[in-house]
């Protein structure tokens, strides 16, 4: 063969031709391949014999509703398309528009009807013309898998809106190295996405591919036909240091074929010591363009007939993140392949078999740009506070994208609202935290006059008198309980909210006493590891605290507390990690003003009102600062002991949760990338004030039964829960008995 290579004989691998199944109903059809008018106007016809609907019940489909139905019967015959999952990848608006691909094959018959509009000028490689018709047959087949149109028709393609380059390197079934070489080094100066469906029993074209890859071209490759251990060449080529090694600007993948049980066909060649850059794809029995004139299609088996659905899937990514290099297509499609045979790669399937929908997620971690630097977004959430839940509802009014980027630069679009959890609902544990304390609470006289108080949950405190007055000690829950107009009434409504910024830490404090008037004054330190919905946030605080109470006349005891906290990792309560993370210290300093009446001997009255105001603040991360805000929370509860037995307790409470009074909050997000793949950040303000006022109303009942057994009741009804005005009312009902054994 003139300028050709002993032995190097190329043919393009496809098994003969298989007619597509004739059904009964249909005998006057070709048994050679069946066209689509043929088929259509046959059916209808036996339809109408066979039902014989009434002139007035017979039922003509729309328009639309026929074109469906011809789409859907396409999309079933396309068992390509179906088994790769290509159809994820439309889903998200790519078809592989603005693609060139190179078929390096027999050529192509540009008069199909499923080819129509995909052609480019192409080339014949063996007399440098231009007629690149198909003889064959075999590249117009290889076409239709890879491009045919969505018309409903006849079959689609792996990438129907590509286009394609036809280079023509074969004549009466085979063809040389230089014909080959030419028509490789042709279409690589033109497009770097190449498919070549045909092999040879010896190296070929080794220069002109090298040349390709070298240029920075993905070259896809039919493995062979012959069931042998190793791929045929020039796929074997993918081993080369030149084709797939770490200075390599393009690559070579070598394609395998399996069949409908995804097991590897008979006829094709393994994956051998091309496994590391070798894929397998439906090859068996596959219908596509191709039979008799220009709307026939035909059945047809080979690896010649898989490696159109990976250069098909390589021209999907690359059209929906054209940013991407031939070697970075081809690093995506061989970690998403889905792992066929022995685990991981392996010298039967290679990589696995090809996954375009898991081609088309994200690979690794994706990252998003913040202020501060790009930041996972697996670790971003936040976890609101009462305070905070405007963000939350601001967020979910417009949403909220964002963009972030995979491990390959890919940008995808997160709605960061879905990182953004509301504070925690009423619950079981949280309605009995208060009762349980008052009802397990244990408390001892020691020498020197202290008393110690021991509660569940590493919870104390110990108050020692001296003459002045009173120090105390504690940790736990109890450390907040100290301060406060309802310290030692066990009524959540009334614990101080400022001062519960600080989390269940230690406590020091000295009381002193003047007549009817008690001073106090103490600190609150405490480190947790708190809940963003995404991770955890280690979250500090410290807060001073300066209080104040006068009993008057007729039980009445008024009392004003100074709170200063200053958080680390929280923001008012509100507790964030990754790009939600609250990079700065936030001083809060807040004055609670209450009362309480003894309105009789075993009952009384308490109310409190708290205002609180926080500075400005600059976080570095996607919530970019917070302004000055202003917060108040009020409650107000009345307190009956031995209201049914000895001991026991009742609780009315109404109370309106920390609420932000003003403020807004400023964002810097990742809202796109541009062409270079930089990020593009665009700015979003909301304000702090929520919609709604939350108004909780709770009744608590506690009673011990003896030593080792009490029993607890609540009912909490919130209305406008998270201060969200649109929300509906929710209840809480609980009743617990308790026995120690």
């Amino acid at each position: 063969m003139p300028g050709g290579r002993r032995g190097a004989v190329l043919h393009p691998l496809a098994d003969c031709p298989l007619p597509m199944t004739v059904h009964p109903l249909l005998p006057h059809a070709s048994p050679r391949c069946l066209r689509r008018g043929t088929v259509a106007l046959t059916i209808a016809v036996v339809a109408l014999a066979s039902f014989q609907p009434t002139p007035a019940l017979a039922l003509q489909p729309t328009p639309a509703l026929a074109v469906q139905s011809a789409l859907e019967a396409e999309s079933r015959r396309s068992t390509l398309v179906l088994r790769t999952g290509a159809p994820a990848a439309w889903a998200l608006g790519t078809v592989g528009a603005g693609q060139v691909v190179a078929l390096i094959d027999t050529g192509v018959r540009a008069s199909h009807v499923d080819l129509s509009g995909h052609l480019l000028r192409g080339f014949n490689a063996m007399d440098g013309g231009i007629d690149t018709g198909d003889a064959s047959g075999h590249g117009t087949h290889v076409a239709g898998l890879l491009a045919a149109s969505r018309n409903g028709i006849g079959t689609v393609g792996v990438a129907p809106g590509v286009s394609i380059l036809p280079v023509r390197v074969f004549i009466d079934g085979g063809a040389s190295d230089a014909v080959l070489s030419a028509g490789i080094r042709w279409a690589a100066a033109r497009t770097p996405l190449l498919n070549l469906s045909l092999a040879a029993g010896a190296p070929i074209a080794r220069d002109a591919l090298r040349d390709a890859v070298a240029g920075g071209a993905l070259v896809v490759v039919a493995a062979g036909n012959r069931g042998a251990a190793h791929p045929d060449w020039p796929a074997r080529f993918a081993r080369e240091g030149w084709a797939n090694g770490p200075q390599a600007a393009g690559a070579l993948i070598a394609v395998g074929a399996v069949d409908a049980h995804d097991r590897i066909a008979d006829f094709s060649n393994r994956a051998g010591d091309t496994a590391a850059w070798y894929l397998v794809a439906p090859g068996v029995d596959l219908a596509s363009s191709g039979g008799g004139g220009d709307s026939g299609s035909t059945l047809l088996s080979g690896t010649s007939m898989a490696a159109p659905a990976v250069s098909g899937a390589a021209a999907l990514l690359a059209a929906r993140w054209p940013r991407l290099s031939p070697r970075e297509l081809a690093s995506i499609l061989l970690l998403t392949a889905r792992d066929l045979g022995a685990r991981g790669t392996d010298p039967v399937y290679g990589r696995g078999l090809l996954d375009v929908e898991a081609a088309m997620r994200p690979v690794g971690t994706l990252h998003t740009r913040t202020a501060g630097g790009m930041v996972p977004m697996n670790a971003t959430g936040l976890r609101l506070s009462p305070a905070t839940v405007a963000i939350g509802q601001a967020s979910r009014a417009g949403g909220l994208p964002v963009t972030a980027t995979d491990s390959f630069g890919r940008d995808y679009t997160q709605d960061l609202s879905d990182r953004i959890a509301d504070p925690l609902p009423m619950s079981v544990d949280r309605a009995f935290e208060h009762i349980d304390r008052r009802v397990a609470r244990v408390t001892q006289s020691l020498p020197g006059g202290a008393r110690l108080s021991l509660s569940p949950g590493e919870s104390f405190s110990m108050v020692a008198r001296d003459g002045a007055g009173e120090f105390a000690f504690g940790a736990g829950a109890q450390a907040r309980d100290y301060f406060g107009i309802g310290a030692g009434l066990e009524v959540a409504a009334l614990t101080n909210p400022y001062a519960g910024l600080a989390p269940g830490g230690a406590m020091v404090a000295r009381g002193l006493r003047f007549g009817e008037t008690r001073l106090k004054a103490g600190l609150l330190a405490g480190t947790a590891f708190e809940s963003t919905g995404a991770g955890w946030s280690q979250v500090s605080a410290r807060t001073t605290v300066v209080e104040a109470s006068h009993r008057m006349a007729r039980g009445l005891v008024l009392g004003a507390t100074w709170t200063s906290a200053q958080e680390r990792g929280a923001w008012l309560g509100a507790v964030g990690s990754g790009g939600l993370s609250m990079g700065a210290p936030v001083q809060t300093d807040a004055l609670q003003l209450g009362a309480t009446w003894a309105t009789g001997a075993r009952s009384l009255l308490a109310a409190t009102w708290s205002l609180g105001w926080t500075p400005a603040i600059e976080t570095g991360g996607q919530i970019t600062s917070v302004s000055a805000t202003r917060s108040d929370a009020l409650s107000l509860a009345f307190v009956l002991n031995d209201a049914v037995l000895p001991g026991d307790g009742l609780s009315l409470a109404v109370s309106q949760p920390m609420r932000t009074r003003s403020g807004e909050a400023a964002a810097w997000l990742q809202t796109g990338v541009d062409a270079q793949g930089d990020a593009v950040m665009s700015a979003r303000r909301w304000s702090m004030v929520p919609t709604g006022r939350e108004t909780v109303a709770e009744l608590a009942y506690r009673a011990a039964l003896g030593r080792d057994r009490s029993l607890s009741a609540g009912l909490g009804v919130r209305h406008q829960p998270n201060h969200d005005a649109g929300a509906a009312p929710d209840m809480l009902v609980a009743l617990r008995y308790r026995q120690v054994f």
